[in-house]
């Protein structure tokens, strides 16, 4: 160590035997020698080292891709006027097995982010039956098939959600949380989380209540939703005309309508056979997904069905404006011909093409035409 050093460092270590008990006359030649020195830093200021401050980069923000596969109407049980031997429940005793029913479709809702179908029915073993043509009610256990199935979400507002009482309506929803599936149900909305985005949902029925009674749902359901900042919000629709390939024109203005208020996907349900999709405003209008696993009817005529789905890409935070096309993927509501099985199934062959055929011709008077790319059946704006 040079003179210098040893100069400068010598007050310093004074000041520290003078604490550990040295004598004062030390202790005040080490004062004099801490003035002379704050002196000399006074006279002459020590320069402080620069600091160079490198700018951070910001990395680019992840793509993220959100895949929901929807289906239409499930229905676990059947009407006390269905054939026994036949019906829902027959078949649920003798498979003894949740996994049964989504069997066929199971690889498809397993390897997306969320898939979600319209529950049109009960699940309690309460309530009496309501005054009308048709009452459906499941165990609450069947919401199982739900789970095994790979099904993470439900819209509940429709025709048959209190087909036991309001009571059977309490349980569903009660049997619904129970089992962590996510739903929206009339002025309750419903958010499901994944890849770290939050899919808000909104469901509402135009056959039991009125036209403007659902457009309010439809408002203040977007609304709470965007208050909780979700990143993508779904809109069930159970409205039209049972049987009919034309949307009504509820169906036509409550969709657009809901899209005009912030709805990136439109889903609709209750006619119970296939209706067109419409591209409105940059997000799909799906008028009706038909029948999916239904057990209202033991052996539907019309056995048409598909699965709807549509990825979304954000950057970030944000949704990008420019999306993927979706693609249907023709189905079976059964599993066999002859019968209604409840095991919906993907078809091939005439029969796929039968079906997007169909979907394609009811979509052009929509705007939407359907194309193929790379094997893929894909519906984009014409």
């Amino acid at each position: 160590m040079n003179r210098t050093i040893k100069k400068a460092y010598l007050p310093l270590l004074l000041g520290s035997l003078f604490l550990c008990g040295l004598s004062p006359a030390n202790a005040q030649a080490e004062t004099e020698t801490k003035t002379k020195a704050n002196a000399e830093a006074t006279a002459k200021p020590t320069s402080k080292p620069k600091v160079t401050v490198k700018p951070t980069t910001k990395p680019k923000d992840k793509e993220v891709t959100i895949t929901i596969s929807a289906a239409g109407d499930c229905t676990f049980g059947s009407d006390r006027i269905s054939t026994s031997s036949a019906n829902f429940y027959s078949v649920y005793n003798r498979v003894k097995d949740n996994r049964y029913f989504f069997r066929k479709v199971s690889s498809i809702f397993k390897n997306d982010d969320m898939t979600i179908v319209n529950l049109e029915g009960t699940l309690t073993n309460r309530g009496e039956r309501a005054d009308k043509k048709y009452a459906f009610r499941g165990k609450p256990s069947y919401a199982k098939i739900l789970k095994k199935g790979h099904i993470e979400a439900v819209s509940f507002a429709n025709n048959h959600c209190k087909d036991f009482g309001n009571v059977s309506y309490r349980d569903t929803r009660a049997t619904l949380e129970k089992y962590d599936i996510s739903y929206a149900s009339y002025g309750k909305t419903g958010i499901y989380r994944t890849k770290g985005k939050r899919i808000g949902m909104v469901a509402t029925d135009e056959t039991y209540q009125s036209y403007s009674t659902c457009k309010n749902q439809i408002r203040s359901g977007i609304q709470k939703l965007k208050k909780k900042k979700v990143d993508l919000i779904i809109v069930s629709l159970h409205s039209g005309i049972e049987y009919t390939s034309e949307p009504t024109y509820e169906q036509k203005s409550l969709s657009h309508y809901a899209v005009k208020k912030g709805a990136n996907l439109v889903l609709g349900h209750h006619p119970h056979v296939l209706q067109g999709i419409e591209k409105y405003r940059g997000a799909y209008i799906v008028y009706s997904l038909g029948n999916f696993c239904f057990g209202g009817n033991t052996n539907p005529p019309d056995k048409d069905t598909m699965i709807f789905q549509q990825t979304f890409t954000f950057k970030g935070d944000k949704l990008l404006k420019k999306q993927s096309p979706a693609k249907i993927i023709p189905c079976s509501v059964s599993s066999r011909r002859d019968i209604n099985n409840y095991q919906p199934k993907p078809v091939s062959g005439k029969r796929y093409r039968k079906i997007l055929n169909r979907v394609a011709r009811y979509s052009r008077s929509l705007g939407t035409s359907f194309v193929t790319k790379k094997g893929k059946k894909t519906c984009v704006l014409r």
